[in-house]
């Protein structure tokens, strides 16, 4: 009798240890399943925001690259405009500086403004490329 109830034991323990070892081994694989779909979905998650920075890195380029064209579009019309004054402007300052100094005094209250923007259209000259305003990018 003892001896029943031993091999009866010793089979329930068996049986206990083959059905907790199946419960592990299914509750492992489903570890291992939930683990790998964690990992795809962190990686797509990665690939999301690398390719996010990349068009960030595009954008900013193509920004950039915009922003240049229209500065130098602008820094064109500028200068355009700039020269088109000191093509209409110049020979009234040069006859201005060549005979000025005959008629000094005659008209006093112009007499400095004559002279002060006489020296700042020489100044706004300088602003001016020497090849009379033309810029390449």
């Amino acid at each position: 009798m003892i001896e029943l109830i031993l091999i009866l034991s010793l089979s329930l323990s068996v049986l206990l240890f083959l059905f907790l070892y199946l419960k592990e081994k299914k509750n492992g694989k489903a570890i291992i399943a939930n683990t790998l779909r964690l990992l795809l979905h962190q990686e797509e998650q990665f690939q999301l925001k690398k390719t996010d920075k990349e068009k960030a890195n595009e954008d900013f380029l193509k920004f950039v690259s915009d922003s240049r064209d229209l500065a130098y579009e602008y820094i064109e019309s500028v200068q355009a405009g700039l020269q088109k004054f000191i093509d209409e402007v110049e020979p009234q300052i040069e006859y201005y500086d060549k005979y000025g100094v005959a008629v000094e005094g005659m008209i006093a209250p112009h007499d400095f403004a004559l002279k002060k923007i006489s020296s700042e259209f020489k100044e706004l000259k300088k602003l001016l490329p020497e090849d009379g305003g033309k810029t390449t990018p």
